[in-house]
């Protein structure tokens, strides 16, 4: 006698015969050029590891890339536009950081100091970013970005503050600034110690948060 065994065949849309297109419909997906910029940020940001500013060109980064040189100028005008994109960019994924890392906290006052560690603590890891507080660094001028609008980067870190803290939204651009030129001026500080990160949340309990409130 033979025994026949029946398979079952585990295809969503035999289960699901009548899929959710709406869903579907509404996934986005990145387009060439949004690829293209980000991996030109990317070799940018590799190239900045290795070489000062004055020694980078747009040929170096599109051999990084694996972009043709000539299409690399249909993204960005220029070196400096395209180290000054690299260097939002990066600044948003901080900032991102940022506001990832607070949740952990439920006190405000503990989600602002523990911030300002986090920034202390990783802004010189980013190779981009570190440009920034190099001893006698003109990196902003030198990629033409003349103007910094550092609230935006406080504003996107304590995002959950603000919403939850309707007392504080009228405020949320001036607080932004403060905080995050703060944590500037320390990162800028010449003849900086070494300091523990239960020292650095002392320092901005008692420099920091004085200011905010």
């Amino acid at each position: 006698m033979t025994t026949i065994y029946f398979c079952r065949i585990l295809n969503p849309y035999l289960l699901n015969p009548e899929p959710d297109m709406t869903a579907i419909a509404s996934i986005t997906y990145p387009t060439l050029e949004a690829i293209n910029r980000d991996k030109l940020m990317d070799a940018a940001v590799a190239c900045m590891q290795e070489s000062p500013l004055n020694k980078i060109t747009m040929q170096h980064i599109a051999e990084k890339s694996g972009i043709v040189r000539q299409t690399v100028y249909n993204y960005f005008r220029n070196k400096n536009g395209l180290l000054a994109a690299a260097f939002e960019r990066e600044g948003i994924k901080l900032a991102e950081a940022v506001a990832e890392a607070i949740k952990a906290f439920d006190n405000v006052d503990d989600k602002w100091v523990e911030g300002f560690v986090f920034v202390v603590e990783n802004f010189a890891k980013n190779p981009v970013l570190a440009k920034v507080i190099e001893p006698g660094s003109d990196f902003l001028f030198t990629v033409g970005m003349t103007h910094y609008p550092f609230g935006n980067f406080g504003q996107l870190a304590f995002r959950e503050i603000f919403e939850t803290h309707a007392e504080l939204m009228p405020d949320a651009e001036e607080i932004s600034e403060l905080w995050t030129r703060n944590a500037m001026s320390f990162l800028t500080m010449p003849g900086q110690v070494q300091r523990t990160h239960e020292e650095l949340a002392d320092f901005a309990r008692r420099r920091l948060l004085p200011g905010i409130a």
